[in-house]
C-alpha cells in the first residue's frame, strides 16, 4: 500500500476517479496500485502538454525530455506534428502575460454551509498558468481530444461543467488571484496510424510487378509519419485547433464547493465501511479501464502489486512538482 501523508488530499484526479468508479478509486488511491504503463492516448497528451510548458518557459528541458522518452518513436512523431502545426495555427496571436506559473495549492476543504474546515481532508492541485488577457486574469488549459470540437458540439457544453477548472478558479481566488474564467486551448489528436509494411504472405502484385496501392514493402518512418500527419492537420486547421474562453460565475464556485464536500463524504463512507462499489458501465467506455482484469480480485493493503502494475510511493505524484503556498 502507498504510504505518505497525502492520503487525505482531495485532488481533481482523485475525485474524478471516484465519480467514475469507487472500486477504481480504491485500487488507485487507497491501495496505491497503478498501471506500469499509461495508455498511448495519455502518453501523447502528456508529451504534447510537456512541449507546450517547455516552450512557454514553465518546464525544464529535463522534465520535457523525460516525458517524451516514455513515448515510442511514432508517438513522438505524432506529438511533434501536433505541436508544430499548433504553433503555426496560433503564430499570429499576440502572447499573453504570464501572471503565475506552476501554482501549487493545498487549501482547507470547508463545509459550504458552516464554513468549518474538514479535520480530515484538504483540497490540492497544480494550476499550470494564470494569464492576463485584455486586462482580465484567466487560467489557461491545454486539452487534447479525439472528439468533435466544433462550436455546437457537446464538448463545449461539458467544459462549462468542468469541475477541475472551477476548482482551480476557486483556489486561485483564495490565493489572491482574481481569476474570471478559463482560456481553453484545445487540439484534436489525429487518428492517423503509421503505415506499416504489408506482411509478406499478404502482398499482392500487379502484372507490372508492383504492389497494389494500399500495400507497402517497408514501414513508414517516424519522420514520414510526422510529415503526413502535419500536412493533414494543416489542411483543416479549424477542425483540429480551437481556442475558447468560458467564464466562471460565483454560482459555479458555490456549486463546486458543495460537490467537493459531498464527494469527500462519500469517500469517507467507503473508507469506514471498507466497501467500494463497482461501476461496470465504466469498464469499457471511450477507453478500456486499466484495472478491468484485476477488479474482481480481493486486493488488500498487504497484497503485492499484480502483474503489470506497481505500488506508488506517493498517490499524488503530480503535486510533487512544486512547493504549495500556505493556505488557511
Amino acid at each position: 500500500m502507498a504510504t505518505n501523508n497525502a492520503m487525505n488530499l482531495l485532488t481533481n484526479s482523485r475525485a474524478g476517479t471516484f465519480r467514475t468508479c469507487p472500486r477504481k478509486h480504491y485500487l488507485r488511491y487507497e491501495l496505491g496500485i497503478a498501471p506500469e504503463q499509461e495508455s498511448a492516448a495519455l502518453r501523447v497528451g502528456r508529451g504534447f502538454h510537456a512541449l507546450q510548458e517547455f516552450f512557454a518557459g514553465g518546464d525544464s528541458p529535463e522534465s520535457a525530455q523525460a516525458l517524451l522518452q516514455d513515448l515510442d518513436p511514432y508517438e513522438q512523431a505524432l506529438v511533434a506534428a501536433m505541436f508544430t502545426v499548433h504553433r503555426e495555427r496560433w503564430s499570429a496571436d499576440p502572447p499573453h502575460e504570464v501572471v503565475a506559473s506552476e501554482l501549487s495549492f493545498e487549501l482547507p476543504l470547508r463545509n459550504p454551509e458552516t464554513g468549518a474546515a474538514s479535520p480530515i481532508w484538504r483540497r490540492a492541485g497544480v494550476i499550470d498558468k494564470i494569464y492576463r488577457v485584455d486586462g482580465r486574469l484567466l487560467i489557461k488549459d491545454y486539452k487534447t481530444t479525439t472528439e468533435d470540437i466544433s462550436p455546437a458540439s457537446d464538448y463545449w457544453t461539458r467544459l462549462m461543467l468542468d469541475q477541475q477548472m472551477t476548482i482551480y478558479v476557486d483556489a486561485a481566488r483564495e490565493l489572491g488571484y482574481d481569476v474570471q474564467g478559463i482560456f481553453y486551448d484545445v487540439t484534436v489528436r489525429p487518428m492517423h496510424r503509421p503505415k506499416m509494411a504489408t506482411p509478406a504472405d499478404q502482398r499482392k502484385y500487379t502484372k507490372a510487378g508492383t504492389l497494389y496501392a494500399a500495400q507497402r514493402e517497408v514501414d513508414e518512418t517516424p519522420d514520414e509519419y510526422c510529415a503526413r500527419v502535419a500536412d493533414a492537420m494543416r489542411e483543416d486547421m479549424g477542425r483540429y485547433f480551437v481556442r475558447h474562453e468560458i467564464a466562471r460565475l460565483d454560482s459555479d464556485l458555490e456549486d463546486v464547493r458543495y460537490e467537493q464536500w459531498c464527494q469527500q463524504l462519500a469517500i469517507r463512507e467507503g473508507q469506514r465501511s471498507g466497501r467500494w462499489m463497482r461501476n461496470p458501465s465504466a469498464c469499457a467506455g471511450l477507453y478500456r479501464c486499466p484495472y478491468l482484469n484485476i477488479c474482481h480480485q480481493h486486493l488488500t493493503p498487504d497484497t503485492p502489486a499484480p502483474d503489470g502494475f506497481r505500488i506508488l510511493a506517493d498517490v499524488h505524484p503530480e503535486l510533487a512538482r512544486t512547493t504549495p503556498p500556505s493556505g488557511g
